[in-house]
């Protein structure tokens, strides 16, 4: 109970804290003259560096076993400073450095706090602080959006986001305190499996998730410039989607954290509905109201995957789920957000992306996850079996194709060189013979 009130409190004031910082990033560059291009770049670099530090998690995950308070609090208390050298200065290359300090200080934390929580509680103890940690998060984020409005509005504007920023930070410092009252015992040399058991289902999960996860911040990325650039919203509609999406995850929180594993469909099923409903209904106003829906239905998704991890944890290992967790949202980040840039303005075609990733992680759950499939049991086993089995052997012949080609270039390269090398000999041969 102790360790559930301490989540849900660092949850509370990083929601908070993350209003303030993170949500008015590109507010604030755009007022110091970056260009978009300029910070799409920057976070897409963010995002490849942080994706990096997770494989590199992934692959030797002895670093997460050790010495844990210290590394938890420390990169916990990093993510947070790190924002303050950004507002206190214009130079893009400090900004730059900044924030993929803190991007990657962020991977961390993220592997940190999913192994605490992965460690200390069984699956319905983790569904209990999933469900009461996402609640906290939107409710007091709101508070925050709200608060960011008015700082905005009525603080002098040479200085206004440095107080935003630096008050943001030390409310983030404050969840900071509140993590490192947490009993971290249970991290420390958590035993790393030689081998995942049922590794079918570890890719059937992770891949469901990874799907839903980029098509969710795919449609984040373009939605609110579709609603005020071709439906010609006001900018305060645009924003009450995120209002509206925020308010209704807390009621999905609410609705999913008890109900069984097969009720999700309902939650997999309405999902797709919300690219359908977007770009048909021209109303600009009543997608405020598909905002709410896509709050409370993709709430119900999203915890699904953190669900499963959580009753397999035994086969899968802590450790291994913890690291993957992070490892997904950082992969589905960088998918989504170049292919926003590069399709920016053709918003159709982000729309069916949207939608066909939707599906996909559909038909990925319903076939291939037992908990959920609208086939067998041992039919999603087998057809989880064979979608891993092909996708290893795709894998194995791209890697060795490659391989082969890039041994052929190099071969090539080597053949040309020396020709070189024997031309130049060639010709300095016969310029000492004319002499």
């Amino acid at each position: 109970m102790r360790l559930k009130l301490i989540l849900t409190l660092e949850i509370a004031f990083a929601g908070i804290y993350l209003a303030l910082t993170r949500s008015l990033l590109v507010i604030y560059l755009t007022s110091i003259g970056f260009t978009v291009g300029y910070i799409s770049a920057m976070v897409v670099a963010s995002s490849t560096a942080s994706l990096i530090l997770s494989i590199i998690l992934y692959k030797f995950p002895r670093f997460v076993t050790r010495r844990v308070r210290s590394k938890f609090i420390l990169a916990h208390a990093g993510e947070r400073i790190f924002w303050i050298p950004m507002v206190l200065t214009s130079n893009m290359y400090v900004i730059t450095l900044s924030y993929m300090v803190l991007n990657m200080s962020s991977t961390i934390l993220g592997v940190f706090m999913n192994l605490l929580i992965y460690s200390s509680f069984d699956e319905a103890g983790i569904r209990d602080v999933t469900a009461k940690r996402t609640a906290a998060y939107n409710f007091t984020n709101v508070i925050g959006s709200i608060l960011s409005i008015l700082l905005l509005a009525i603080l002098p504007p040479k200085v206004k986001f440095q107080i935003i920023f630096i008050t943001g930070s030390l409310i983030g410092l404050l969840s900071t305190l509140m993590i490192s009252l947490a009993d971290m015992s249970k991290m420390e040399g958590v035993e790393i499996p030689p081998a995942i058991e049922r590794p079918e289902q570890f890719f059937s999960i992770s891949s469901f998730l990874l799907a839903f996860l980029t098509s969710n911040n795919l449609l984040g990325i373009f939605w609110q410039p579709y609603l005020m650039n071709v439906l010609n919203a006001p900018d305060y509609v645009a924003a009450g989607i995120n209002f509206a999406g925020t308010f209704a995850s807390i009621l999905g929180s609410a609705l999913w954290a008890k109900r069984s594993l097969r009720t999700f469909r309902i939650a997999l099923a309405s999902v797709i509905l919300t690219p359908i409903a977007a770009i048909l209904i021209p109303n600009p106003s009543a997608h405020i109201g598909i905002s709410a829906f896509n709050g409370v239905v993709g709430t119900g998704a999203a915890f699904l995957g953190n669900f499963l991890f959580a009753r397999y944890l035994s086969r899968f290992g802590v450790l291994r789920s913890s690291i993957i967790m992070v490892l997904l949202s950082n992969l589905s980040q960088l998918l989504a957000t170049p292919f926003g840039i590069i399709f920016s303005q053709n918003y159709m075609i982000l729309f069916i992306s949207v939608l066909l990733l939707m599906i996909s992680s559909n038909f990925l759950a319903l076939l291939t996850i037992p908990e959920v499939a609208v086939v067998p049991a041992h039919a999603a086993r087998t057809y989880s079996y064979l979608l891993y089995t092909t996708s290893l052997t795709g894998y194995s012949f791209i890697v060795e194709t490659t391989v082969e080609a890039i041994t052929l270039t190099l071969r090539l390269l080597a053949l040309t060189l020396v020709l070189i090398i024997l031309y130049i000999l060639y010709r300095l041969v016969w310029f000492l013979a004319t002499i």
